[in-house]
């Protein structure tokens, strides 16, 4: 293996002189670490090829990583992603397959909330039932509809400012047919995410087919998303 100089004979501004010739102090860097310069990598690759492959040890500094460089803070955020996985899969594990249940609902939207109302006296005109908060969308979760009348009638929930549930059959939440001797009640509910819903500020509507006059009760359950 080649002798290796602790001097280097080059032009620098930290030198000694030495039976007239000019050599550059070696640097040792705040870690002690012996910088050096590599000018011919010929001379070098010969060097490393007579060095066993188990003798060989190699610190590599770079100045500017790449983007997408192994960095400590990429790393960390690997770490906790994958200890989010590991907790979740023990936590899968604790539950049996048969007994896991999931609510799905789309990010931003509120808790359920419910609203009771009565007919007008003219039930058989269009009146606004729930107005949502502004810019939001009505989410029906389940609906409730009853009459104490024995006037039998459709019962229309829809959304929208139609005069009717025929205004638009898109918009339609509830019909049942009603009265208080044969069929006074009916009731509807849908998995949580997956019921009716409206245009963003869109309110609902109800009214009666025939006047009931106030005969007709309405329990809405919802989330504003």
């Amino acid at each position: 293996m080649p002798l290796i100089i602790p001097f280097h004979p080059e032009t620098a501004s930290a030198t000694i002189v030495i039976d007239g010739v000019t050599y550059r102090v070696p640097l040792v860097d705040s870690d002690g670490h012996l910088q050096v310069d590599v000018q011919n990598l010929t001379d070098l690759s010969g060097a490393l090829a007579s060095v066993g492959t188990d003798e060989l040890r190699t610190r590599i500094i770079a100045n500017v990583l790449a983007t997408d460089a192994a960095t400590a803070t990429n790393q960390a955020t690997m770490i906790t992603a994958l200890q989010l996985i590991d907790d979740l899969r023990a936590a899968l594990d604790a539950v049996r397959t048969d007994r896991l249940n999931v609510n799905v609902y789309r990010d931003g939207a509120s808790e359920v909330k419910n609203l009771w109302a009565v007919s007008p006296t003219s039930s058989t005109t269009k009146a606004t039932f729930l107005t949502p908060t502004a810019g939001k969308k009505i989410r029906v979760v389940a609906c409730h509809m009853a009459t104490s009348s024995a006037t039998g009638s459709f019962l229309e929930l829809y959304f929208g400012t139609g005069a009717n549930i025929s205004s638009d059959a898109t918009k339609a939440i509830m019909y049942p047919w009603l009265d208080i001797d044969t069929f006074a009640a009916f009731g509807l509910a849908w998995p949580d995410g997956g019921g009716p819903v409206g245009d963003v500020d869109e309110v609902i509507s109800i009214r009666t087919s025939n006047s009931v006059s106030t005969g007709m009760r309405a329990l809405l359950h919802y989330r504003e998303e």
